[in-house]
């Protein structure tokens, strides 16, 4: 169960201190990104500007300097939104254990973490202490006898393996947003170098002829 499936259920539930954070990020987001865009245009066009002296040269100096600074600013909030992004992931799934949609979530995590064991033999679980009865009763549920050990200490998930060990598949929240996250920054910086080129495209149609 992907990241996006797992907040997916979180919305699904109606929680509305969810679908708040969700509000402000997207708010904050345009905010912050629409500020560094109208800086950067503003250093570019300052540049434009003191560069309209007849020394070629130093005019190519300018706008160049001008164009590393432009794409610093952008290139440095675009990781802050990265950052602030798998932040509220992490303070989101961190609390996720008082929802009242985990318990169809680590039943969900359960059933994909045996299926992908797939050992055969009878699987081991190793679970935290907080999910002991809701464990026990996901395993009623699913007519399954296995030993679990209540000694992990994580967010929500847990762990499967194999009878003999050899085989082990993470299913906490903490190693499912770990391999989220680099999933989502080459994600994010595909779209802002995307949203970059569109940008400059539209800068270009509508720039007046020299």
């Amino acid at each position: 169960m992907s990241l996006q499936a797992i907040l997916e259920k979180i919305r699904a539930s109606g929680d509305a201190q969810v679908q708040e954070i969700e509000k402000n990020m997207q708010s904050q987001v345009s905010e912050i990104l629409a500020h560094a865009r109208m800086e950067a245009r503003q250093i570019e066009e300052d540049a434009r500007t003191i560069a309209s002296t007849p020394a070629i040269a130093e005019r190519a100096r300018i706008f160049h300097r001008a164009r590393l600074e432009s794409l610093r600013i952008v290139g440095d909030v675009r990781e802050d939104l990265v950052d602030t992004a798998i932040t509220r992931a992490r303070e989101r799934l961190a609390s996720l254990r008082s929802d009242l949609s985990y318990p169809a979530v680590l039943r969900t995590l359960t059933e994909e973490a045996l299926t992908e064991l797939a050992s055969g033999g009878k699987a081991q679980l190793l679970a935290d202490p907080r999910d002991r009865t809701l464990l026990k009763n996901i395993l009623d549920d699913l007519n399954l006898d296995l030993p679990v050990s209540y000694e992990l200490n994580c967010w929500g998930g847990l762990i499967a393996k194999s009878e003999d060990g050899r085989v082990v598949v993470i299913n906490t929240f903490e190693s499912r947003l770990e391999r989220a996250a680099a999933f989502l920054r080459r994600h994010l910086a595909a779209l802002f170098e995307e949203e970059q080129s569109e940008e400059k495209h539209t800068r270009e149609c509508v720039a007046p002829a020299p």
